[in-house]
């Protein structure tokens, strides 16, 4: 059963919110990744996911404790990296065997997390940190850091996969860095329908889409007028190997990644794409 995000949650600062979003968000898609033949690209990606929860979320909300002085500081600290070597473990076990780790191992202590800490423990910080303009400040500043200087509440991107679990798990990823308009498409005349008629500022498509080439699509791209022409494109793969990033490269894509992703490299090409743009 999915986890409705409710206001009893949260802990009334915005960005800790989003980040605490972005976590129902993934215990959601592990949920319905079950049974789904790309249930390991889906685990790996969310392990991926909470690995960079672990080290940013955990950072701002301490830098915010900090900032407001609140005492609970340690105890904190000590229940964040206790989180950290669970993800850790889950992740290492993966990589050495992928098969070892599915969905159904990752929920019981994410939904452990999401009732113990998130709607318990944190809102022990709640009276220190709300209204403290220095520790307010401090988050944001981490945000801000975090983007590399793209502006993404900004971004419109177009998203162009069959496989419903990732795009649900690429738009958790881009809105808990704010991007709020993202658009997603499952063939490819859909993708160009979407193109032609909507300002895009990115787009991100996946090699195979059904029986069809997301290379044909770049191709497509690039031989238009501008400013279709020269939007910038991120290529994903499930499948190739990365020796065939060449392929993606030369069909007209500006970024390759290779399936499973991880949030943060998935925000760092995009950030250089959005500069480019």
């Amino acid at each position: 059963m999915a986890i409705m995000w409710s206001e009893m949650m949260s802990v009334g600062v915005p960005v800790l919110d989003s980040d605490h979003k972005t976590l129902v968000g993934l215990i959601n898609l592990l949920q319905r990744s079950i049974g789904d033949p790309e249930e390991y690209v889906a685990v790996y990606s969310v392990l991926g996911s909470l690995e960079e929860y672990a080290a940013h979320h955990f950072t701002r909300e301490e830098k915010m404790m900090v900032a407001s002085r609140c005492p609970q500081l340690g105890q904190h600290r000590q229940s964040h990296e206790g989180f950290a070597e669970q993800v850790r473990n889950l992740k290492n076990r993966y990589e050495s065997n992928p098969t070892s780790v599915r969905a159904r191992d990752c929920l019981g202590f994410l939904n452990d997390w999401l009732v113990n800490h998130i709607c318990s423990t944190d809102m022990n910080y709640r009276a220190w940190v709300v209204g403290h303009v220095d520790a307010m400040a401090s988050g944001q500043d981490l945000v801000e850091e975090e983007s590399g200087g793209a502006d993404w509440r900004r971004l419109k991107i177009l998203v162009v996969d069959d496989n419903l679990n990732f795009c649900e798990i690429l738009g958790a990823i881009l809105q808990s860095v704010g991007i709020s308009s993202i658009s997603v498409v499952n063939d490819l005349a859909a993708a160009k329908s979407a193109l032609i008629g909507q300002n895009i500022d990115l787009l991100i498509s996946d090699w195979h889409v059904g029986v069809e080439s997301g290379l044909d699509l770049v191709k497509w791209l690039r031989q238009g007028p501008l400013p279709l022409a020269s939007l910038p494109v991120l290529m994903l793969s499930g499948h190739e190997r990365m020796i065939n990033r060449d392929i993606a490269l030369l069909a007209g894509a500006d970024e390759f990644m290779e399936k499973p992703i991880s949030a943060r490299g998935l925000l760092i090409c995009l950030a250089r794409l959005a500069a480019r743009q």
